[in-house]
């Protein structure tokens, strides 16, 4: 069992010397940001990086500088932050612990089941391998477990994000959230992304809809 508190803090926590530097989350505003730019790492430069290292690791980097750690140290833990907070905590881990490359594509996007319910729709309860000519799937299950869809649609953020006015719609029907109020500078990152996540898996969504349209 993960420890109960690792589910309401949004930071993250490195180890550095003995000791855990906290990396403070960014805003929800900031980690829209750093999904888009992190979804191009064309227009990553080593320059752009550097400042949003520095940018990222904020009260960390002195921390960091009072353990006496040197560049190297902190350039890896601003790299594992970025990763961290712009594409996905595995990802981060793995490169922390010289795993991964830190350019390799670790992005799990959103996952999918084309089996699941609500792949076709609201009314899908799921079921077998689906006929691209037909849009009928080999065969359904029980139509009562149209409704128990939980499953979201694979598509990279980059994608996702790409369907902004229907996030910013489902954000103030769904949630009774005006992301134009100043609350994405308020809030941390991962606020917004468990909430953009259940508008993506959602039947009946604008988010739904646009990213998983029906095939009939």
């Amino acid at each position: 069992m993960r420890e109960f508190d690792e589910f309401l803090d949004p930071d993250l926590y490195l180890p550095v010397r003995g000791q855990q530097v906290r990396v403070a989350s960014p805003s929800a505003w900031d980690g829209l940001r750093l999904r888009r730019l992190l979804s191009d790492l064309d227009s990553l430069t080593p320059e752009v990086e550097r400042g949003e290292v520095r940018r990222m690791l904020g009260a960390a980097w002195d921390q960091l500088d009072r353990l006496g750690a040197d560049s190297t140290v902190i350039a890896l833990a601003g790299r594992t932050a970025l990763l961290h907070f712009g594409k996905n905590s595995d990802a981060a881990a793995s490169f922390w612990n010289g795993e991964i490359e830190p350019d390799g594509d670790n992005e799990p996007g959103i996952a999918v089941d084309e089996s699941a319910p609500g792949h076709l729709g609201p009314d899908d309860p799921g079921g077998g391998p689906i006929d691209p000519a037909t849009g009928l799937r080999a065969w359904f299950n029980p139509p009562e477990l149209a409704a128990a869809n939980t499953t979201s649609p694979t598509l990279s953020w980059r994608e996702v994000l790409s369907c902004w006015t229907e996030i910013e719609l489902d954000m103030h029907s769904v949630f009774g959230i005006d992301v134009n109020s100043g609350v994405l500078h308020e809030r941390p990152w991962r606020w917004l992304e468990v909430r953009i996540r259940d508008l993506a898996s959602t039947p009946g969504t604008r988010l739904h809809r646009a990213i998983l349209p029906p095939t009939t």
